[in-house]
């Protein structure tokens, strides 16, 4: 078969029977595609569509998944094209399938088939067959007694391995070798999404005719709490329930944590209080000043004025530092020039505005950095 794009063109009847039988909901018309080169009555064939196909009945484009699992023949499902057939005795449902990029050939055909919902199934496992107790003890004696296997105990799960739940119904398959069970329910909802047929636990492939529930695990259920995740198996047969060690508790009953909640909490306190008094100390530093009556010319009252000056800049500066980023800075120069002008006479225009300072002038700004013409261009 060519690799280029192909289409092929389908009638499909429907007789007035088929046409009452699909009254029934469980009832449905699906499409089954297989790459088998002899598709022979009866005679098992994976469900495999070409990996570029569309298919359209009546015009209206079949939205199913027609690609099964990576490397895993027969996980494709079939494509159920129930609501988009006319369904009237004699009509003529057009299906038209596109497909392309392959050179095996496919068989295509349509079936009417029987749906069973997840919970049907379940009950048919739970009215059919099962694993007895004694069944199981006997397996496990028998295998216990064989001289080239030494004989310890294990330690099997309560959880589903697929949906890591608690098992509600245990089965597994009567070809498998193994004790540790998955739920039914979980089982048949993955196979319904895609329906591989393996068990979970030794990948072994599995019939829904081989299912069977096990009595034994089923009573290890019954007959242990919820709470339970664990069971360790003897030998024997016995088992016993795995309890987890209890995490230590303080005299009050709360429970230990190691986290570092505490001292996170204590260097912040700690941080406040630093930060109030410093808010408290600063104004009343900045805001104390001699007052004008005081200011006299004269030399030695100027001296010991500056000197005291001195000291209150210095308590001012260790008062304010802070490694606060977001607290603003003392701008310490402004303070040094108004107090070395008290080293001359101030006239009255100082006294009454408090500050005798010129003109001062910015630095240049340096237009020959590269960092400037960089976010010049950014902007």
């Amino acid at each position: 078969m060519p690799a280029n794009r192909h289409t092929v063109n389908t009638k499909l009847v429907l007789t007035d029977s088929v046409v009452e039988r699909l009254q029934d909901p469980s009832l449905r018309v699906m499409i089954y595609c297989t790459s088998e080169s002899a598709l022979l009555p009866y005679a098992k064939a994976d469900v495999a569509f070409p990996h570029q196909i569309e298919i359209k009945v009546n015009l209206d484009e079949v939205k199913s998944s027609l690609r099964g699992l990576k490397n895993k023949p027969g996980t494709t499902r079939p494509a159920d094209i129930t609501n988009l057939v006319r369904k009237r005795g004699g009509y003529e449902n057009s299906i038209v399938t596109t497909y392309a990029l392959t050179q095996k050939k496919f068989s295509l055909l349509v079936n009417l088939v029987r749906q069973h919902s997840v919970e049907e199934l379940v009950g048919r496992l739970k009215r059919g067959k099962h694993t007895t107790k004694e069944q199981v003890i006997r397996e496990m004696i028998s295998k216990a007694q064989d001289t080239d296997i030494v004989a310890t105990s294990t330690v099997m799960s309560l959880k589903c391995p697929i949906s890591t739940l608690r098992i509600d119904l245990p089965c597994r398959s009567t070809i498998c070798s193994h004790n540790q069970c998955f739920d039914a329910s979980s089982f048949l909802q993955m196979q319904e999404q895609a329906p591989t047929w393996t068990c979970p636990v030794c990948n072994k492939i599995i019939l829904f005719e081989a299912l069977a529930v096990d009595q034994y695990v089923n009573d290890i259920l019954s007959a242990s709490p919820k709470s339970v995740e664990q069971v360790t198996i003897e030998p024997n047969g016995t088992w016993s329930q795995n309890t987890k060690p209890a995490s230590p508790q303080r005299p009050n009953g709360a429970t230990y944590n190691n986290s570092d909640d505490d001292d996170l909490v204590e260097i912040k306190g700690m941080r406040v209080t630093s930060l109030k008094s410093e808010a408290v100390s600063t104004p009343s530093a900045l805001v104390r000043t001699p007052p004008l009556s005081s200011r006299e010319p004269s030399t030695a009252s100027a001296g010991s004025r500056q000197t005291g000056s001195k000291r209150s800049i210095e308590q001012v500066i260790d008062l304010t530092f802070s490694d606060d980023e977001d607290d603003e800075p003392i701008r310490a120069p402004k303070r040094q020039t108004t107090l070395n002008s008290l080293n001359s006479v101030p006239d009255s225009r100082s006294q009454t505005n408090g500050l005798n300072s010129g003109p001062t002038s910015l630095p240049p700004m340096n237009t020959s950095n590269p960092g400037w013409s960089g976010y010049s261009n950014n902007v």
